[in-house]
């Protein structure tokens, strides 16, 4: 069933584009120079945006005692990073929240997912003491973005991967590249270029599982494999596949963590769990 390249392509710029405010927004949180008002201008542009922003500053995640009321504030108070996360959630919230039948994900369950993972991702970060947590924030949160797209192959070939992933060694994603000629990742690296995203994300987005293939970002793309693997392992999977594709070993050398380490982590996701807002 190998799939041509160019029907692949096809189904990736048929999906809507991200706001250029998002993509500003990554811009300009990264130069050391941007002002508060200069970032307040460019996320004001988009009612959306900014209200997607409000909102997710007010969740009992972030724990402020008063209500945020504007978004300087909400800048102010949060920070260039944190208001980055924000940004790109609210920017890809409605594209996640799809029912996607090959992976047999239903609505929600792929947004609950990449955002457990954006915060697992940034907590990685922290627990190994790496320097790039917003990044590997949204590289979390978009980690599995190809699903959108190969979704619908999948779907004709559901039954045979599982069968394949429950009766031999080879991983989900694996199977995915053998039989359809893609894998979810690749192809969400595909889309993250089609979105002018920056070569991080997307080579974090496209070698999350194969992390020899990540070269410069084999650190960032390691991070994001095994945050991808404690969110599954919470139950909160991004679909049938998510247990056919195990945590690497190869990515725990490469960060230095050990099972004592996946169990400090896993107890620290659980506490995020409990707060009934951080999906909203």
């Amino acid at each position: 069933m190998s799939i041509k390249l160019h029907h692949v392509l096809k189904r990736v710029h048929a999906l809507p584009p991200l706001p250029d405010s998002a993509i500003q927004v990554i811009d300009l949180t990264k130069n050391p120079a941007t002002s508060v008002k200069e970032l307040e201008t460019v996320i004001s542009k988009d009612p959306a945006l900014t209200a997607g922003i409000l909102r997710q500053a007010n969740s009992a995640y972030y724990g402020y005692a008063r209500r945020i009321s504007s978004l300087q504030e909400a800048i102010v108070l949060l920070g260039f990073q944190v208001t980055q996360e924000l940004a790109m959630s609210a920017a890809i919230s409605p594209i996640l929240r799809a029912q996607l039948l090959g992976y047999r994900i239903d609505q929600e369950e792929l947004w609950k997912h990449s955002v457990l993972t954006a915060m697992a991702a940034k907590r990685v970060c922290q627990h190994c003491k790496l320097p790039y947590g917003d990044v590997a924030f949204t590289a979390g949160l978009l980690h599995d973005i190809g699903k959108l797209v190969i979704s619908i192959y999948v779907q004709e070939v559901g039954d045979f991967l599982l069968k394949k992933a429950k009766d031999t060694s080879r991983s989900f994603v694996e199977l995915e590249e053998k039989v359809i000629g893609f894998d979810h990742a690749r192809v969400g690296g595909f889309l993250a270029r089609a979105w002018n995203l920056p070569d991080e994300l997307v080579a974090a987005i496209s070698f999350h599982h194969s992390l020899s293939n990540a070269q410069n970002y084999e650190v960032l793309s390691s991070v994001v494999h095994v945050a991808n693997g404690l969110s599954s392992l919470l139950g909160i999977v991004g679909g049938v596949d998510s247990l056919y594709n195990p945590i690497r070993q190869k990515a725990l050398d490469l960060l230095r963590l050990e099972e004592s380490d996946l169990e400090l982590l896993k107890e620290d996701l659980k506490k995020i769990l409990l707060d009934p807002t951080i999906f909203s």
